[in-house]
Formats: C-alpha cells, structure tokens, sequence
C-alpha cells in the first residue's frame, strides 16, 4: 500500500497550546537548562560553545541545519510556534566581529530558514529575526520569529514569555 502524502501546496497548522503534562515536563526542563546556564556564565564559559563542544547544555534539539560554521535549530522554549535559532558556530559576540563572507553566509541562512518557516506554516506573514546578545558572556545568534496573520503587528510579541508552544 502506497504511503498518503499530503499535496504539496499543503501547510503545516502548528499546535498553539500544550497540555498541562507537557507543560510540566517543560518547566522542568527549563528549569535544568537555566540552573546550567548560570552555573557556566557564572564561571565566565560560553553555554553556547559548550552546548556546541559536548551538547550536554540544552538538552535534546530539533536541528534543522547542522553545518561547520552553522546550527540551525527550533527553539526549546518557542515564543511563537517555528521559534528558530540560528547559532554561529565560531565565538563572537556579535555580527559586527564578522568578516564579509561571514556576514553573508549567516545571514543567507537566516534568509533561507525564514522563507521555509513562511512556506511550511500556515499563517505567517512574516518572520522577525532578532539578535540580542547581552548577557555577561554572549555569544552571536539568531531568532528567528514568526509572526502569524491573526497575531496584531508591533513588538509586543517579542516580549511574550517564552513557552512551551509547539
């Protein structure tokens, strides 16, 4: 028997609540990742070049893109449902310490992932990338943010707090 596969002009409606058991084990996980993450900048180490180094800072990711100088994956705790991050791979603490050639690869990736965001999920009309790097130990990269139709335009939805939608 044939596997269903949907038309190619179909989307993806993503889910935008979780169950109460859902959330709690996310809460839970959150909670670990944050207690690491302290415990390394309070020791002046880059959680980022650690999760990069052994992947025992973040926990399980769903890597889109996994490349010498990139890594693409979905956030553990989304702000909106296709919350991407876009980490570059070398220590920088932001793009401005990018040559040319840097600039342009990272943001060509950020590029391609938000036009396959805006293809594969119903309802975004558009996706912020944001960069923010300024914790005592910072280390360069990307969110990139969908924003749906029915979600009203401005930055309130960038200070939402994160959560657990998927």
């Amino acid at each position: 028997m044939a596997a269903h596969h949907p038309p190619s002009n179909s989307r993806y409606v993503p889910r935008t609540h979780a169950s109460d058991d859902e959330l709690s084990r996310w809460r839970e996980q959150r909670a670990r990742v944050g207690a690491r993450v302290a415990e390394l900048t309070e020791k002046g180490i880059c959680y980022q070049c650690e999760e990069l180094s052994t992947g025992l800072v973040l926990g399980p990711q769903s890597l889109v893109l996994d490349e010498p100088d990139v890594r693409v994956a979905l956030a553990a705790d989304p702000r909106a449902p296709g919350h991407t991050i876009v980490v570059w791979k070398a220590h920088v603490q932001d793009f401005t310490s990018l040559e040319d050639a840097d600039i342009t690869r990272l943001f060509t990736v950020c590029r391609d992932v938000a036009k396959a965001l805006r293809a594969a999920l119903s309802g975004v009309e558009r996706v912020y990338q944001v960069s923010m790097c300024d914790g005592p130990v910072n280390h360069l990269h990307i969110q990139l943010i969908p924003r749906y139709s029915d979600v009203p335009i401005g930055s309130q939805r960038l200070v939402d707090p994160p959560g657990a939608a998927s």
